[in-house]
Formats: C-alpha cells, structure tokens, sequence
C-alpha cells in the first residue's frame, strides 16, 4: 500500500550521495524550463529515517527547485521504506540554500 504525504520540501534532506544537494547547472535548467510550477510533477521517492526525517532518493532537484522559487508550498512525496540511520543532523534542503 502506497504512502504518500504532502511536505515542505525545504523539510527534506538529501540522500548521502547527494549531501550538497542539487547539480546546479541542472538545476538552473529545470528552474527555466519549469519555473516555481509543480503542476504534474511525479511525487518524490523518499525513505523515512528512524527519528521521521524523510529522505529524498528520487527528486533532490524537483525539491530544491520548489524550496527555492515557491517557498512554502508543498510536494508531494511517495514514503517507500524506512531506514535504520538517523538523518537530523543532515543538512535540509533548506539550509543548503542559505
């Protein structure tokens, strides 16, 4: 049975092989191509941390791009699995965007 949940993506934090966040020439690309609209955009693919952080394996571009030009609105996101290792500490996309 499918989870899904709409969040802040500024909430979310990128999976460890993405801990800087977004490519940002991809992303300058998606910003221009699509701008602050998430209209018909896939739900991201996230795994849910054992403290409840939800961590982005699908979507670290899509989310940031968001956070950033539509701050505050919500996305939503497909819980797949639950990990082990807790991911507070992580840097949320929001923070990386300070």
């Amino acid at each position: 049975m499918a989870d899904f949940r709409d969040v802040d993506p500024g909430e979310l934090r990128p999976a460890s092989s993405r801990r800087d966040g977004a490519d940002p020439i991809k992303l300058q690309r998606q910003n221009t191509r699509f701008a602050a609209s998430s209209d018909g955009m896939p739900p991201l693919i996230v795994y849910e941390a054992s403290d409840g952080v939800l961590v982005i394996y699908n979507g670290v571009r899509r989310a940031t791009r968001i956070a950033k030009l539509a701050a505050g609105t919500k996305v939503r996101v497909e819980v797949i699995g639950r990990l082990r290792r807790a991911y507070g500490s992580e840097k949320a996309i929001g923070e990386l965007l300070q």
